[in-house]
Order: structure tokens, then sequence, then C-alpha cells
């Protein structure tokens, strides 16, 4: 919704020429088709029951701004204002349905009118403490129509005969007062701002003036016109400034649902790197707590001591990279035997069974996401697929298969498109879901893939390919 440059009130003029068409169309053309004994007063009685019902629904709307973003002194003023709104258009209603009754007796709705008056003042005033409001719907409706009650029994003489002469005069100026008494108090309310006050003063001071019309205190067709205009007048303010209200409420949510999301979105990435980062760290910490309790056995050869050392020193220095959040190496020639040959070792220390053959082959990659992602396949052969698992390394010219597989019972095909997805794990898998969304994201980031080949025996065979280093004419290895 555009602001003004200037005066800083809101557009909404189409709203509020909708508003005042359908107050005023519907008048004119009874005016017009009505003979002129009764075309005027006929007018003005369907300009009120339309400037009601837009008065109400218009407070309706104020109802939902309020609902979306809840304040004690703007529920007390929806409740003052479904009141206003429902004593008019109910007013009106009855005498255009009654006109007979009503017509000799110009004063009989004044005590009801005083009582809303009343009513209605009571409301503003406790909005101005500060008092919690109840549901203003069931408020203002509710009290509509109970003072909705007593003009019906006013109209079928349930009622004591209404006052006449002085008393009626001054019981008609009390109601136009409280109007205006009404008004500056909404003018008082700094919580509202200045436009939307500006228009609540006009609406209630018009809805007061048509309360001397409606008594039938002024006549001819020039007060019924001014009525006409004024009822309309008030629609159009009313409906148009709660039509902008509720159009910057919903904006306002929007923003701040938008907001929200962007703050769960990286909630959500912080957190899946946080459980990324904790499922490696066991990972590593099982392999290298194995490898320590075995180089206290004395029966071990030498060879084997000092690859377990190795191993054990390679394994906490990337844990230490992978603790302290250090930025992610530059890609450089990694030796897939080196590799294989550290996380083995762990891994063999803690009694799993894995065959392999070293075969030199390079991958143009960084080395600790290379050893994640293998160490990610290694344990989950060893965990879903038995304790013994194979290792297949495969030299191409532009890239290198590294495949791991087991001899479990294999990937049920159901599940085999949402392997990979985070979180996702089989019904009797102990895992997470996690280590191989993870193994996956770091492979590709490498410019390689990760895939589950298609089943050719028992098992489950994950093959990953990166690209291959580049090599010189003496088959050097060559950082490209």
């Amino acid at each position: 919704m555009r602001l003004a440059a200037k005066n800083n009130i809101p557009d909404g003029w189409q709203e509020g020429l909708l508003a005042a068409a359908l107050t005023g169309v519907p008048a004119a053309v009874l005016w017009a088709s009505v003979p002129a004994s009764r075309g005027s007063a006929g007018a003005v009685l369907v300009a009120g029951v339309a400037a009601g019902a837009l008065l109400l629904m218009a407070t309706l709307t104020f109802y939902l701004r309020w609902l979306a973003n809840p304040r004690p002194h703007q529920g007390w003023v929806a409740a003052a204002m479904m009141l206003l709104a429902s004593q008019m258009m109910i007013s009106s209603g009855l005498r255009l349905i009654e006109a007979d009754s009503w017509s000799g007796a110009a004063w009989s709705v004044t005590r009801v009118d005083l009582l809303v008056t009343a009513a209605a003042l009571v409301l503003v005033t406790l909005g101005a403490r500060g008092v919690r409001a109840p549901d203003p719907l069931l408020l203002g409706l509710g009290l509509g129509t109970a003072f909705g009650a007593l003009q019906v029994a006013e109209l079928l003489g349930s009622l004591p005969a209404p006052p006449a002469g002085i008393l009626a005069v001054l019981m008609l100026l009390t109601i136009v007062g409280g109007h205006v008494w009404i008004a500056t108090m909404m003018w008082r309310d700094r919580a509202l701002r200045p436009w939307i006050r500006m228009r609540l003063v006009a609406v209630v001071c018009l809805i007061g003036a048509v309360h001397i019309t409606l008594a039938n205190v002024l006549d001819g067709w020039v007060s019924d016109l001014a009525t006409i205009v004024a009822l309309a007048a008030a629609a159009s303010l009313w409906t148009s400034a709660t039509f902008v209200l509720l159009h910057e409420t919903l904006r306002d949510q929007h923003q701040r649902s938008a907001g929200l999301e962007d703050t769960l979105l990286e909630l959500e990435t912080n957190w899946r790197g946080t459980r990324e980062q904790l499922h490696e760290i066991r990972s590593t910490l099982a392999g290298t707590a194995s490898a320590s309790r075995l180089l206290s056995d004395h029966t071990l050869g030498a060879a084997t001591h000092t690859k377990l050392e190795r191993s054990i020193r390679t394994e906490l220095e990337r844990l230490v990279r992978l603790v302290s959040g250090q930025a992610p190496a530059a890609p450089e020639p990694v030796d897939v035997d080196a590799t294989l040959d550290v996380l083995l070792a762990s891994h063999r220390a803690r009694g799993r069974e894995i065959s392999w053959e070293p075969n030199g082959a390079t991958v143009q990659a960084r080395p600790d996401d290379v050893a994640e992602a293998l160490n990610i396949l290694i344990d989950n052969a060893a965990t879903h697929g038995g304790t013994v698992s194979r290792i297949a390394v495969t030299q191409g010219d532009d890239l290198v298969e590294i495949a791991v597989s087991d001899e479990g019972p294999g990937i049920p095909p159901e599940s085999r498109e949402q392997i990979f997805d985070w979180g996702v794990r089989g019904s009797q898998s102990p895992g997470q879901g996690i280590g191989l969304n993870l193994a996956r994201r770091l492979v590709s980031e490498q410019g390689g893939s990760l895939r589950l080949a298609e089943p050719s025996t028992r098992g489950a065979s994950f093959v990953i390919r990166l690209p291959a280093a580049r090599r010189s004419e003496e088959k050097h290895v060559v950082d490209s």
C-alpha cells in the first residue's frame, strides 16, 4: 500500500468510493422511484441500513487486524465501533420495516440510542485506561443484539411511553454530546496513528449528527440529503481506513514470516552442520580409541605398530581441523592408497575385515573431505553389511572410481531413491541417516559423484568418482 508523500495518509480511496457508492446509490434509487411524500425519508433509512452494514463489516476488518496484533485499547475501540454500527443498522432497519408504527413517535428510539452512546463511551474509557479487553467481536455484537432487542420491545409497546418535549431534546443533546466525547477520547489515544484517529473522530461525529435526523427533529429533503451524504462519508472513511490497516498488517505479517523462515532455515542449516560434524567426530574417535588400545599389545609387529601410530596421528590432526572449524583446504593431489592405508588401520583395529589392494591412484580433491567420505562408506559397510567388506580402486585417464562393497542384505528397491536423503534410514538401521548425505555432498563439492551401484550379487556397493590428478609424462603427479 502506497503512502502519500506529504500527509502520510494511505490511499484507500478506491475502497472509500466503493463504500460511498454502496451507501448512496440505493438511497438515490429509492428517492427517485418512491413518491415525494415518502421518498426522502425512506432514502435516509435505506442509507442508514447500508452505512450500518458497511461500518459493521469495516469494524470486523479492524477486528481481524486486532487478532493479528492484539492490543487492549484497540480491542475496546473495535467493540465500541461494532456497537455503534449495529445500532445504526438495526435502528434504521426497524424504522424502514415498520414505518407506520414510527411515524407518530418521533422520539421513540432516543432512550435506546442514549444507552448505546453511554455503553460505547464506557468501552472507549476502559480502553483508554489500558484494561485488558475481552473478545471485541463477542462483546460488540452481544451488546448490539441486546440493544436491538430493546428497540423491538419499544416497537411492540412493551416499554413505557417515551419522553417528549424538553426532556426528549435534552436526551438527544446528550446523545450528540456523548458522541463528541467518544471522538475526543479516541483522539487522545496516542497509541493509534494520527491518520487513524482523524478518521475515527470524523466517523463518530458523523454518526452523532445523524441521530438528529433519525429522531425527526429536522424535516425536509435538504436535511435528508445531508444525512445521506454524512452516512456515505462515515462508511467511506472507516471502510477505507480498516482496509488499509488490514493490508499493512498482512504485509507486516508476511515480512515477519519471511524473517522467521530465514531464521529457521539458518538454524536448521547450523543444526545439520553440527550433527554432521558430531557424526564424523564420533566415527573418528571410535577408530582412534581402538587403535590406541592396540598400541599396548606387545604381540604386534613393529610395522603394524608404526602403521597404527601413523593412523592415530593422522586422524587426530584431521579431528583438530574438523573441530576448530578451519576453512577447507584448496584441492590438491590426494594419494588414495595413503588415505585408505590410514583409515583401514583404524577400522581393522576395531575388528573389521576389509580387503583392498593398492594401485597408486591419485585424485584432485581436498584431503580431509576424501578421507571423511571414505570413512563414512567404510563404516556403513561394516555396520550394515557385516564385518567383511571390499574396496576396489580403478584408475582412469580422467576419473578414479572407488567402490566400497559389503556382503549384507543390500538396499531394498523401494529405498534406493531416498537412500541419500538427509535423515533417511532403514527401519533396522542403527544410524541416523546422515552419513550418506554428507558423503555425497563432500564428493560433489570436489567435482565428483557418489552413487549406489546396481545390485549384481549379495550386499550393496557404493561408488565414488573423483577427478584424477594430472600426471607428467614420467607419471609423476602434477598439481593442477
